[in-house]
C-alpha cells in the first residue's frame, strides 16, 4: 500500500516521438500503478507541452523528420546519417534550441526526472537527479550521454558499455529486459501454448507491426508476407495507426478477402474463433498496448522491424522476422543481437515477402520455428518494469 502521506516527486519528460522511447516511460508509470505507488508521479508532460516558440518548432521539425527520414530514400539516407553521427554530449545550436525551455523549466528544480531517451539527459545536463531508462538491448554511441545521475539498462551487457563511457557502478541498475507488463503476466501460459502449436501441424497466427513511421519499405514488406501468410493457410493479425500507410495498404489489399477479413478496435469484441486475417486499428500506444495484450495469447511468431519489440524475442520466447532495411542506429544492432541469439530470420526485400509463406511452411516443417521460441524463451529476466518500479519507490518514496 502506498504510504498516505508520500509527496509526489517523479517527473516524467516523453519525446512523445515515435512509439519506442515513450512506450519504456509508459511500462514504469503502469508498474507503480499496479504497486500502488503512482501517488509517486508528479508530472507526466511531452517536450510540445514544456517548450515554446522556436524551441518547440524545432521540436516539431524533429519529429517530422523522424516520420519522413524513417521512409527510405535520399530523405532517409540524410537521416540515417544525421542519427549515426549524432553526439549529444557536444553542445551545438541545434541541441540549445531543442535544450531552451526544457532547462528554464527543469533544471531549478531537484525534482528527480525520468526520461527514456538520450537527447533529453543531454537536455537537462545539470540537473542534480536525472534517471536515464535505457531500455533498448542495445547502446549505439548516440545512446552514450553523459550527465544522468542514475541509469537503468536491461542487461549486463549494456551495463558494461556505460561504465566503459565513465559512469560509475553506482550509477548503473541492471533491471531485466522492459516489456509490457500486461505481457509479461500471460508469457507462461502463451509460451506453453506456443510451444504446442508450433510443435503441431495445425494453422499458425502471424502478429504483424511497423514502427511508428511507418516506412514505405516496411509496409511493402509487411503487406506482401501477409498475403503469403494467408495464401500458405495460416493466419495475419496487422497492427496499424488508424488512418496510417498500412492501414491503407493493407485495407485494400485485405478487403479482397471478404468474409474472411475482420477489423478490430479498441471498441470491438474480440471474437473467440479469428478470421484468417484481422486489421487491428489504433488511435494512441495505449489502444495499441491493449489490443496487444488481449492478442497476444494467439500470436506464433511476429514480422517487425529490429525496434523495441526486439525485447519480445529474447524474452517471451516470440520469434521474430525481421523487416530490412534496418533504420537508424538501433536496428542495425538489436538485428545482429537476435541473428547471434537464433530467435530471428529476416525479411530482407518486397521479393522475398512475396514468397515468405513457403519459407514459413519449410521453417514449421524444419522445426526452426520451435528452436526459435526455445531460443528466446526467457534468454534475459523479464521484469524490468517491476524491477524500475520498486527501485523508484525505494529512492524516492
Amino acid at each position: 500500500m502506498p504510504h498516505p502521506l508520500r509527496r509526489p516527486c517523479l517527473d516524467f519528460v516523453y519525446t512523445d516521438i515515435g512509439r519506442g522511447h515513450p512506450s519504456y516511460l509508459d511500462g514504469i508509470i503502469d508498474a507503480l500503478i499496479r504497486q500502488g505507488d503512482v501517488k509517486l508521479v508528479r508530472r507526466k508532460r511531452t517536450v510540445f507541452e514544456l517548450s515554446r516558440g522556436l524551441s518547440r518548432l524545432a521540436w516539431k521539425a524533429a519529429r517530422w523528420m523522424y516520420r519522413q527520414g524513417s521512409s527510405g530514400g535520399l530523405l532517409g539516407s540524410l537521416y540515417g546519417r544525421l542519427r549515426s553521427q549524432s553526439d549529444y554530449n557536444r553542445s551545438s545550436l541545434g541541441m540549445r534550441l531543442l535544450a531552451r525551455d526544457l532547462r528554464q523549466e527543469l533544471t531549478g528544480e531537484d525534482n528527480p526526472v525520468v526520461v527514456a531517451h538520450p537527447i533529453l539527459v543531454a537536455a537537462l545536463r545539470g540537473h542534480p537527479n536525472v534517471v536515464y531508462q535505457h531500455g533498448e538491448l542495445v547502446a549505439p554511441a548516440e545512446a552514450l550521454v553523459g550527465g544522468a545521475s542514475r541509469i537503468l539498462v536491461p542487461t549486463d551487457e549494456v551495463a558494461e558499455v556505460f561504465l566503459g563511457v565513465g559512469y560509475g557502478s553506482n550509477a548503473v541498475e541492471v533491471t531485466g529486459l522492459c516489456i509490457e507488463p500486461a505481457l509479461v503476466r500471460q508469457a507462461e501460459a502463451s509460451f506453453e501454448q506456443r510451444m504446442q502449436r508450433l510443435q503441431g501441424g495445425s494453422a499458425l497466427t502471424g502478429a504483424f507491426f511497423s514502427s511508428g513511421a511507418e516506412p514505405k519499405g516496411h509496409v511493402r514488406r509487411l503487406v506482401e508476407a501477409a498475403w503469403s501468410t494467408l495464401a500458405g493457410g495460416h493466419r495475419v493479425m496487422l497492427f496499424a495507426k488508424w488512418g496510417g500507410r498500412l492501414d491503407q495498404a493493407c485495407a485494400h489489399r485485405l478487403s479482397l478477402l471478404g468474409d474472411d477479413f475482420a477489423v478490430v478496435n479498441a471498441n470491438t469484441p474480440i471474437a473467440d474463433e479469428p478470421r484468417p486475417a484481422t486489421l487491428v486499428r489504433t488511435r494512441s500506444r495505449r489502444e495499441l498496448n491493449a489490443l496487444t495484450a488481449r492478442l497476444f495469447p494467439q500470436f506464433d511468431f511476429f514480422v517487425a522491424p529490429a525496434h523495441e519489440r526486439s525485447n519480445w524475442a529474447l524474452g517471451l520466447g516470440l520469434p521474430i522476422f525481421v523487416l530490412e532495411p534496418d533504420i537508424g542506429s538501433f536496428a542495425p544492432l538489436n538485428h545482429a543481437l537476435l541473428e547471434r541469439s537464433g530467435v530471428s530470420e529476416k525479411i530482407a526485400t518486397a521479393k522475398k515477402a512475396v514468397r515468405f509463406g513457403e519459407r514459413l511452411r519449410r521453417l514449421h516443417s524444419d522445426k526452426r520455428l520451435e528452436s526459435m521460441s526455445e531460443n528466446g524463451w526467457q534468454r534475459y529476466r523479464i521484469d524490468g518494469f517491476e524491477t524500475i518500479a520498486r527501485m523508484l519507490v525505494e529512492r524516492y518514496g
